[in-house]
């Protein structure tokens, strides 16, 4: 069982989901405790007063693991989004669960899925034995065996890439390296987790590959005509959200930033995830361009 509300320790695992599954997901939840599995869920451990994005972020960063309920719901809720990529890139084991059929979100296409579309019974047992069992800290992995072995590779990778992505580079590294078949698509793959085109060739370069990682899709005409943010003011407005929600902060200022007009429009979305007034009014304030 938790600790107590707001608790979420080394052992607990983290439940992802949306609010339009509530109802399954809680049963899920309720049985995994009654199994003696100790789950992390937010309406049963966060405290009435306390700030739920930084409740979420702790949590999530101290879990053992997590385990997403898989719906078209979830998939395409912003808040799930963040807590699979935050718990990846931490380094936590993930358990999907999937309880309607849906896309699989593209950073855990290649792990194991329990299906719960059919026998809830059945896919309950596969949670437990997996949590049980060990294997979701495996579950991280891809399914097929490692394809780069040569520890002095992926050493000489990790230093490579630091630069670019920061010290996260050995998480990223350890994963590529363990789905990668080949030096080229290890290369690849880790190109894809680079924001920056030029950044992304450069780092190709180390390889000796001639050709970039796919390119993303282009902007239409009417899209390449909006205004585009800044990175000094995308990154300032991350220093000054980080603040008000954590160290999750720059994933969802990433992911925002891409979709807003300006840089008004961001902060005014940014704003919009803090769910207190004062904290959202100390918010924009703080963020106002001088």
């Amino acid at each position: 069982m938790s600790d107590g509300p707001g608790a979420a320790p080394a052992q607990t695992y983290f439940l992802s989901y949306s609010r339009a599954d509530e109802r399954v997901a809680m049963r899920f939840a309720t049985d995994l405790r009654a199994r003696g599995i100790a789950m992390w869920v937010d309406q049963l451990d966060i405290r009435p007063s306390e700030h739920w994005d930084r409740a979420i972020e702790r949590a999530v960063r101290d879990c053992r693991g997590l385990v997403v309920i898989l719906s078209p719901r979830s998939v395409a809720s912003d808040n799930v989004a963040d807590e699979i990529s935050y718990a990846i890139d931490s380094g936590k084991s993930v358990l999907p669960v999937m309880i309607e059929r849906c896309t699989l979100p593209l950073r855990i296409t290649r792990m194991q899925v329990v299906d719960g579309t059919r026998d809830y019974g059945r896919a309950l047992q596969q949670c437990v034995e997996a949590i049980g069992g060990g294997d979701l800290a495996r579950n991280s992995a891809p399914r097929f065996s490692p394809g780069i072995s040569d520890a002095a590779l992926i050493e000489r990778v990790k230093e490579q890439l630091t630069p670019f992505v920061g010290p996260i580079a050995a998480i990223l590294v350890d994963k590529a390296a363990a789905r990668a078949e080949s030096t080229a698509e290890f290369y690849d793959v880790l190109a894809e987790r680079i924001e920056s085109e030029d950044d992304r060739r450069r780092f190709l370069a180390l390889a000796g590959k001639r050709q970039p990682a796919p390119e993303r899709p282009q902007r239409s005409t009417a899209e390449s005509k909006s205004p585009v943010i800044a990175p000094a003011e995308v990154d300032r407005l991350a220093s000054v959200f980080t603040a008000y929600v954590g160290p999750i902060a720059s994933v969802i200022v990433r992911r925002e930033s891409t979709a807003a007009a300006s840089a008004e429009e961001l902060q005014q979305r940014l704003a919009s995830r803090i769910g207190d007034d004062a904290e959202r009014a100390d918010f924009l304030r703080r963020s106002a361009t001088r």
